[in-house]
């Protein structure tokens, strides 16, 4: 921060609680500190009221647990300017409260007091998003239906392609079991992890999530009158490289990205475990945007307020002759990143400024400054979600009776990737899971049957079956004895029994094929080895029938799958077309940039060489000017000699 300096600011501060709106004059502000970031801001304010009855409105107001929004505006009183900048406007909601009373005495009978409130405010994604921890399971949706189902009371923009890609899965694991981390930092972490830009503008209140950051503007000259000092940050060299690993026994892969500032032999590690090459190209696109390195900043410091707009997001230009020549970062266009302002009023008794709308004030005002061309974004520190979470979930399989042991394995017709289909019904959703032989070895193939009770385990945008969490009816032995059972086959009425157990402690073996009244045995016990093959009468041979249902919906499914993928990728090619165009205009600009500052250092050296004959030229003219004026004082003197 500067040392401290003079200036008169104009307060507009009003407070808003259970439909009651209070505005308080700017005389009576005595202290305000606030930080404003491109992704925020916090403050703090304090003020005297004038004389208050003990149950004057505000006060009363204040004790309630009402959430108290606030609007503060801050302009500098600055009469000799024509066209004044815009005040810095900070709307948000409150964090914290303080009151502080002093007793002025009774006026007609009735005691009256000065109070002294302090509150501590930011902005609503703040206040309202790191309180906020939902645990929700949604498929077919995407990310920006997420946002604007939990947006509360905020004013969102969402203009990244990103945000808009359905996803088959769609987790948020923010409840208890991710103790700390909030809906706050689940966005800041999603826009972090692919490479987007989470940005406030303090000025509509609105929250903006896009894929870059904004390129256009006209940067405003800042002259070094009103500023106390520029100091150059220059951020630290990124010296390790990066590997993704992907784990697949059959095609593993590594793939190295390296850049310029890496030591050899120092890298940080990313293991993934996935068939789709496309993910690990993408997870290399985003640990590769992570290498880049940030540019130089500047930490300006004032010694009295700008006359023009510094809010986080403006553009700045250190240009003009007052600067030194060759100073860094001169003649460049530069973005506010962070503001930070602390002011205390000269005055602050509760008798000064009272109802006044401004008031001199011992201000501290700095700004740090990035240059507009900045591609790396800068977030606060976020805690990342604790991703799986574990829930019970019941196998799908459409068709047949809810008795029925069916399974269904959908194949996906772009990728050849198999998947079972699991029912949750805390959410009554379906999601897909890879077909493994889960704790089987290869060799046996026994896939989960319809309804079966099973643990998953939910990541962000995908599910992965656990185990398997309970017995199928009449598979597990009786209670009373000691034996092992399986159970194959589609119902009661079409199975095989493969039973194993100890019958006058001895081991008894049975295999028990049941189709309709159709029944066969084979028993193998001490001794004994028994057959038999019976066909009921009294039941009728089953109708065979064959159920098209499991084809139809894994049908659908792959149909979403397939329809939700082509979106994806003409999002993602969309996405990738629009970067290419962003970055050719952010070359033709820094191009141009580049020709109009060469353009005018050749014109400055024109105009230099141009002052430089004028001033020979009028040193020779001054010159004889003095030998014209010397001959014609002498030739004076000799025609009076003449006389």
């Amino acid at each position: 921060m500067s040392t401290p300096f003079q200036e008169e600011l104009r307060l507009e501060l009003s407070l808003t609680s259970g439909g009651q709106s209070f505005s308080i004059p700017g005389g009576q502000v005595k202290h305000l500190s606030a930080r404003m970031d491109s992704h925020g801001f916090s403050a703090s304010v304090t003020f005297w009221t004038t004389m208050e009855k003990k149950d004057a409105p505000l006060f009363t107001a204040f004790q309630k647990p009402d959430l108290i929004q606030v609007r503060l505006a801050v302009t500098a009183v600055q009469p000799d300017l024509e066209s004044p900048p815009t005040p810095l406007v900070l709307q948000g909601l409150v964090r914290s409260r303080r009151l502080v009373a002093e007793t002025h005495g009774a006026l007609k009978d009735e005691a009256r007091v000065f109070r002294r409130y302090t509150v501590e405010f930011a902005d609503a994604a703040q206040v309202l998003w790191r309180q906020h921890r939902p645990t929700e399971l949604h498929t077919d949706m995407s990310m920006a239906e997420v946002l604007e189902a939990h947006k509360a009371t905020l004013q969102l923009s969402l203009d990244w392609a990103t945000l808009k890609r359905k996803q088959p899965l769609f987790c948020l694991a923010l409840g208890s079991d991710a103790p700390g981390v909030s809906f706050y930092d689940f966005v800041l972490w999603y826009v972090d992890t692919h490479q987007g830009v989470f940005s406030y503008d303090n000025q509509k209140d609105q929250y903006l999530l896009t894929d870059s950051k904004p390129a256009s503007g006209q940067a405003a000259a800042l002259s070094p009158l009103p500023v106390h000092s520029v100091r150059v940050l220059v951020p630290p060299p990124i010296r390790h490289g990066t590997r993704v690993l992907n784990a697949l026994a059959e095609a593993p892969t590594t793939v190295a990205l390296e850049h310029a500032q890496a030591v050899a032999g120092v890298s940080h590690d990313v293991l993934l475990r996935t068939p789709l090459a496309s993910r690990a190209e993408q997870r290399q696109k985003q640990e590769k945007a992570r290498l880049q390195v940030r540019q130089r900043q500047f930490q300006v410091a004032f010694k009295r307020f700008p006359p023009m707009d510094v809010f986080p997001g403006a553009l700045l230009r250190m240009e003009g002759s007052l600067w030194s020549a060759g100073m860094t970062g001169l003649d460049e266009d530069l973005r506010v990143r962070t503001l930070e302002l602390d002011a205390h009023a000269e005055d602050e008794g509760q008798h000064d400024a009272q109802n006044t709308p401004s008031t001199n004030y011992q201000a501290r005002l700095s700004l740090q400054l990035e240059a507009a061309s900045e591609p790396v974004v800068a977030l606060p520190a976020y805690r990342a979600p604790r991703y799986p979470i574990h829930v019970e979930g019941l196998v799908h399989s459409p068709g047949g009776e809810p008795e029925d042991r069916r399974y269904l394995i959908s194949e996906d017709e772009k990728t050849s990737i198999h998947s079972f289909r699991m029912t949750v019904p805390l959410w009554n959703k379906t999601v897909s899971v890879l077909a493994e032989p889960i704790h089987f070895p290869g060799q046996f193939f026994f896939p989960p049957y319809k309804n079966t009770r099973v643990l998953v385990a939910l990541h962000h945008e995908r599910a992965e079956l656990l185990r398997f969490v309970d017995w199928k009816e009449g598979v597990r032995p009786p209670q009373d004895g000691q034996g092992d059972q399986i159970l194959l086959g589609q119902n009661k009425k079409s199975q095989t029994a493969l039973t194993h157990d100890f019958q006058e402690d001895k081991p008894v073996w049975r295999m028990l094929r049941t189709s309709g009244g159709d029944t066969q045995v084979v028993r193998m016990s001490e001794g004994h080895l028994f057959i038999q093959v019976k066909e009921s009468e009294a039941t009728a041979p089953p109708t065979p029938t064959y159920d098209v249902s499991p084809q139809v919906q894994a049908a659908k499914g792959d149909l979403t799958a397939s329809v939700g993928e082509s979106i994806g990728l003409t999002s993602t090619a969309y996405q990738a077309a629009m970067g290419t165009t962003r970055a050719k205009m952010k070359s033709a600009q820094t191009e141009t940039k580049a020709a109009l500052g060469g353009a005018r250092a050749e014109v400055g050296a024109k105009v230099a060489e141009a002052k430089s004959t004028l001033k020979g030229a009028s040193a020779r003219l001054d010159q004889g000017t003095g030998q014209l004026a010397a001959a014609a004082a002498a030739a004076k003197a000799s025609l009076e000699k003449l006389r």
